[in-house]
């Protein structure tokens, strides 16, 4: 990118629609504990500010922040931001100030777990399993299917149909799906031109035969009383 964004936490609302609107993942909202905080860099120290919106966000502090090497100058935040929070500038400017507070939120702990995430905020405190893509600077598909992992991510299977998709999808050696700490990621295959629908039941299918055999063991061990088994597992069965 030419220019990229940087944010002014004074003016910022913490509505979050900068992160979900983001087609790379590069502009994500961040809660720290005071103990989190307290080993950030200076800048980072001085951009945070006391998380609103109350329950599990008052013991927090909140910062956005922007990969300045992953956006791709699209705007796109800037545009959506009401409160005009967010100015672009020279890449090299905000690479030398911003690197290093990217750098360190990407070591923090995922606090989305005490979020609801059924609301545009919440959603965006959840971990993105699609980041950095290929796709063109201001793509309309890619946050679409990043909220989608944000959401389902760690159990998510995406039959994919060979289009635009299948290109930001998966470019040889790249691959934007991620996981979690547990290896927990979208399972992602791509089938031939717009045969996806039948590629995805198919998918569906294997899957429900694997839970339908793992049911029937269980069930045949229920039976089997040569299997070795205690009272409260067999209730639980």
């Amino acid at each position: 990118a030419i220019n990229v964004p940087r944010v002014d936490m004074d003016k910022c609302t913490q509505c979050n629609k900068c992160s979900l609107i983001c087609p790379h993942a590069a502009v994500r909202p961040f809660l720290l504990s005071q103990q989190e905080l307290n080993s950030a860099p200076e800048d980072f120290k001085a951009g945070s500010r006391a998380a609103i919106g109350g329950g599990a966000l008052d013991s927090y502090h909140f910062r956005i922040q922007v990969s300045p090497l992953d956006c791709t100058g699209c705007e796109l935040c800037a545009r959506i931001c009401p409160a005009d929070a967010l100015k672009l500038e020279p890449a090299d400017k905000a690479t030398k100030a911003e690197k290093a507070n990217w750098d360190f939120a990407m070591t923090l702990p995922d606090h989305g777990d005490e979020i609801d995430k059924t609301t545009i905020k919440g959603s965006q405190f959840q971990k993105p399993y699609l980041e950095f893509s290929g796709a063109c600077e201001g793509c309309g598909e890619t946050p679409h299917v990043k909220l989608l992992t944000q959401l389902f991510g760690d159990r998510l299977m995406i039959a994919n149909a060979t289009g635009c998709s299948s290109i930001w999808g998966c470019s040889a050696p790249s691959f934007p799906y991620t996981v979690n700490e547990k290896g927990e990621g979208p399972a992602w295959a791509n089938s031939l031109f717009e045969d996806n629908a039948e590629f995805g039941f198919g998918m569906r299918r294997a899957f429900q035969q694997r839970r339908d055999y793992l049911a029937l063991q269980v069930e045949n061990a229920l039976k089997d009383e040569a299997v070795p088994m205690t009272e409260k597992l067999r209730k639980l069965l």
